[in-house]
């Protein structure tokens, strides 16, 4: 499964106040399945966090990278869109389709792309 943006600003919400929420509720749920975050959503969590911080927070989750055929594929995906999709938001949604991972987040703008099955939690 990949993890949006939302999850894990959410979850490090969690973290740091010590309530035990939706999202660590959710990995103890599916904590036996593989999760994969896209260095995107590493990115966008970057901005409010140090470089240390980043990567000790995604330590233990897979690392989906850009290369040329998912940015081609994310291009052709979005030239299917009848709506534009926010460039971030583009390539995580393409990172979901091209690998066959569900999508875990709230941000329901991608429930409308074709082909991407979204999980809330």
């Amino acid at each position: 499964m990949l993890l949006d943006t939302t999850f894990f600003i959410d979850l490090a919400d969690e973290l740091q106040s010590g309530t035990a929420g939706p999202c660590r509720t959710f990995l103890e749920k599916q904590r036996h399945r593989e999760k994969f975050a896209s260095v995107v959503t590493m990115g966008e969590f970057a901005v409010g966090a140090t470089v240390a911080e980043t990567r000790r927070f995604f330590r233990g989750y897979g690392r989906l990278a850009l290369g040329r055929d998912l940015a081609i594929y994310a291009g052709r995906l979005q030239a299917g869109l009848p709506f534009a999709l926010g460039e971030n938001d583009l390539w995580i949604a393409a990172t979901g389709v091209y690998y066959g991972l569900p999508l875990v987040t709230r941000d329901r703008a991608f429930s409308r792309v074709p082909g991407l099955r979204v999980t809330g939690y």
